[in-house]
């Protein structure tokens, strides 16, 4: 463990996604705007897209967390690989309900009273299906349409925030019912080149470190290797700064990161 020796006080580069952690790059911080707005004007779908690792589940808990949470219930499905009467009971059961049926209409019956009283309660229920491109069953695409059916004096009830990867706009345009309702739709890119150096140091300054550790060279081959992807450089810069604290150096060299890229190849 190296967080002693550089003087940590946590590990800096885990590929768990903590808000703490948060790097908002220009991309991240106009998806978080705009994802906010479209929880906050009650679209029915947003719809936020990305490559592996781009850090959009990251984004997406950092607007959660900003939310009041008198005003907004959230549902975050992390797993959706599970049955479409699965998934409903889930979100509700996140909403503040259980539902022991399995019924699906009974469930979705109970879902919607559900949405009612927090409409009522003055809140809005926002529902996150992360990793959504992992949905191969057809009838939970469907079963999540229909929640977009309940509405009050034309207000939505509950807004589906859909997270994945790019081919998830491959999965939703064959189903114009829910393509058509699409509130909010876009991609994050990965990290440009003058993005890493200061993704870097946000990481280690959050992590309670000098933000110098990594020399020149060694971003340079950071972004060489990661290509701009979040996830990328997190692995390269956890196994290298091990590599550089076993060789008890003051700095992380260009040398320590191709021996951690070897290390994952």
């Amino acid at each position: 463990m190296y967080i002693n020796y550089w003087n940590l006080k946590c590990l800096p580069f885990e590929n768990a996604p903590d808000p703490e952690f948060f790097y908002e790059s220009n991309e991240h911080r106009e998806a978080a705007v705009r994802l906010s707005f479209a929880i906050q004007t009650r679209k029915a779908i947003a719809l936020i897209s990305g490559d592996y690792g781009s850090g959009k589940t990251a984004m997406c808990m950092s607007v959660l967390r900003k939310l009041d949470p008198n005003k907004f219930k959230t549902a975050m499905i992390t797993n959706p690989r599970m049955d479409a009467i699965d998934l409903t009971r889930e979100i509700a059961y996140q909403f503040g309900e259980e539902i022991n049926t399995r019924s699906k209409y009974d469930v979705l019956h109970a879902l919607n009273n559900l949405l009612e009283r927090q409409y009522r309660a003055g809140r809005h229920c926002t529902a996150i299906i992360d990793e959504a491109q992992l949905i191969t069953d057809s009838s939970v695409l469907e079963d999540m349409r229909l929640l977009l059916n309940h509405q009050i004096e034309g207000k939505s009830l509950v807004t589906l925030v859909l997270l994945g990867q790019t081919e998830i706009n491959d999965m939703l345009r064959p189903i114009p019912q829910m393509s058509q309702r699409i509130g909010l739709k876009f991609h994050i890119p990965n990290l440009t080149t003058k993005e890493i150096r200061p993704y870097i140091e946000h990481r280690l300054k959050v992590a309670g470190g000098n933000k110098d550790i990594f020399d020149d060279k060694a971003v340079a081959e950071l972004e060489r290797l990661s290509k701009g992807n979040p996830r990328e450089i997190n692995a390269l810069c956890d196994m290298a700064m091990l590599s550089a604290c076993l060789g008890e150096q003051k700095k992380v060299t260009a040398e320590n990161v191709i021996d951690a890229a070897k290390e994952r190849s």
